[in-house]
């Protein structure tokens, strides 16, 4: 009869810890993650860039396939289409590239050379 008070004991320890073995665990800081490049509530984001240059970013949604590049050294439209890249975010189109890692910006094949750009 002094093994049934253990039994007991073990099952019972057995039911609460069963739970936190269940549950999934958490994601591993070295999995991938998406970077999302700067954008406010309409998917839009802005930069003010050196010389007084600025140009507007304007993505298809928040799946990130596509986005329109206006800037103000021309008014000229960019249709660019997410390209691959090896970190970052990069879209191409019409000569132009955009690449952010969402604090840095490079951007080539404008009219004008878009230097040390900042989101407003």
């Amino acid at each position: 009869m002094n093994a049934l008070p253990r039994v007991c004991a073990a099952l019972l320890l057995g039911l609460i810890a069963a739970p936190a073995v269940a549950q999934p665990a958490a994601p591993s800081k070295t999995a991938a993650t998406t970077v999302q490049p700067p954008m406010n509530d309409f998917n839009q984001a802005f930069y003010r860039c050196d010389g007084g240059l600025a140009f507007m970013m304007s993505y298809d949604s928040d799946t990130l396939a596509a986005a329109d590049m206006l800037t103000n050294d021309d008014g000229r439209h960019y249709a660019l289409k997410r390209t691959s890249a090896p970190s970052g975010v990069q879209f191409a189109g019409g000569g132009a590239r955009f690449w952010t890692d969402g604090k840095t910006v490079v951007v080539e094949g404008t009219k004008s050379s878009f230097k040390n750009c900042k989101t407003k």
